[in-house]
């Protein structure tokens, strides 16, 4: 093992392992993987036991749930799907429960939506939840609410999003994400016998992103994203100066990455490490709505980084409420910035293109001048 590897690997404290559902489900025979998770389970334990705070977020509720109800692929309906979820929650579970306490742990379970990081207030209660169930050496275990949400409104889009969610606002150290491939290869393995495994990526570049194909390409009847899904996700966490490692499930544990020499892709996170604040903005919270601005406005946003004015607005998406997290876009659609909003959509809709002299006399001399001020807005 190399030494820039021992020591991004071997320092890690915070550590998020997302567990996809190829994995945890056995996707012929039904049912949960329990061998595994004991395992995974003894695994983790060793983890925990050195001084490391580990977090799980897993996969596998609906895939259990299909093998109860006897479904042979992932439901299209989506009242099916979440039948399947509420289902086989229970079932992992317990196995999750009984595996962590033959080593000694409590475990407990932590149910998320979008708006749970859309909302500035549940985000850092969520915080504060995570921090006193690590300092009681609890392993908390977190999956996306699949028996509530409504993907079309309020998903979060599948639990890779999810895994690199909370190593944000969790400020980890390392994401270990855990699938059915050794690593990120320079070409599809299964079609190409001699493609080659890339054990270091220093920057995940659009070249990198173009090895991963198409958005959910390789997926499976259990299981939602495939490697371009946890490529985009890792790139989230890297950017913000969390490391990343992808690794096969099926062949590695936790404990052997972070002491052996386990094979696998290490993604290497940005020197510039982002606060809370800014993570929050720049990637963990779902957007409400969005405006687009013309390019005099966004040549303002990279250069100067100045509040966001009305004037420089053209257009209103969505409906949004003051105090909401808004994406900014060009004309030509590009996500410029993200920022909390002033106003709510419909005061920017009045105030479009005007300048700040005129925008009081239509609002009120109460109203704010900015759409977003640069305190709130963080530019890509």
């Amino acid at each position: 093992m190399s030494e820039l590897r021992r020591n991004i690997l071997g320092e890690a404290k915070r550590i998020v392992i997302k567990i996809g559902s190829r994995i945890l489900v056995d996707s012929v025979r039904g049912g949960v993987r329990t061998s595994f998770i004991q395992k995974f389970a003894h695994s983790v334990a060793k983890l925990v036991e050195d001084g490391k705070e580990v977090i799980v977020v897993t996969s596998g509720a609906v895939g259990t749930g299909m093998a109860i109800l006897g479904y042979d692929e992932k439901p299209k309906v989506l009242a099916e799907k979440q039948a399947c979820a509420a289902v086989g929650q229970i079932d992992l579970m317990y196995v999750y429960r009984e595996m962590f306490l033959g080593n000694g742990f409590a475990v407990g379970q932590i149910l998320l939506s979008a708006d749970d990081f859309r909302d500035r207030v549940r985000y850092k209660n969520l915080q504060n939840t995570l921090k006193t169930m690590i300092s009681k050496k609890i392993i908390p275990l977190i999956n996306e609410n699949d028996s509530l949400v409504v993907k079309e409104l309020n998903g979060i889009g599948d639990n890779d999003k999810l895994s690199s969610d909370v190593a944000l606002f969790f400020d980890a150290d390392l994401l270990v994400v855990f699938t059915d491939e050794d690593g990120l290869f320079d070409d599809n393995p299964k079609k190409n016998p001699k493609a080659r495994l890339l054990r270091f990526v220093p920057e995940i570049t659009p070249d990198i992103i173009a090895l991963t194909g198409k958005p959910g390409e390789n997926g499976s009847a259990v299981s939602t994203g495939g490697m371009r899904s946890k490529v985009e996700s890792i790139r989230a966490v890297v950017k913000s100066g969390c490391n990343a490692f992808l690794a096969n499930g099926m062949k590695v544990l936790p404990h052997e990455i972070i002491y052996g020499d386990a094979v696998g892709t290490l993604f290497i996170g940005s020197h510039k490490k982002l606060g809370s604040r800014k993570r929050w903005l720049s990637f963990v919270s779902t957007p409400s709505g969005s405006v687009v601005v013309d390019d005099g406005c966004a040549e303002a946003l990279r250069k100067k980084h100045s509040s966001l004015l009305p004037v420089g607005v053209v257009a209103v998406q969505k409906q949004f409420k003051a105090g909401d997290l808004i994406e900014v876009l060009s004309q030509q659609g590009e996500r410029l910035a993200r920022g909390i909003a002033q106003l709510d959509s419909a005061n920017v809709q009045l105030v479009l293109q005007k300048k700040t002299a005129l925008v009081r006399s239509i609002l009120g001399e109460d109203s704010p001048e900015e759409v977003i001020h640069k305190n709130d807005l963080v530019v890509f």
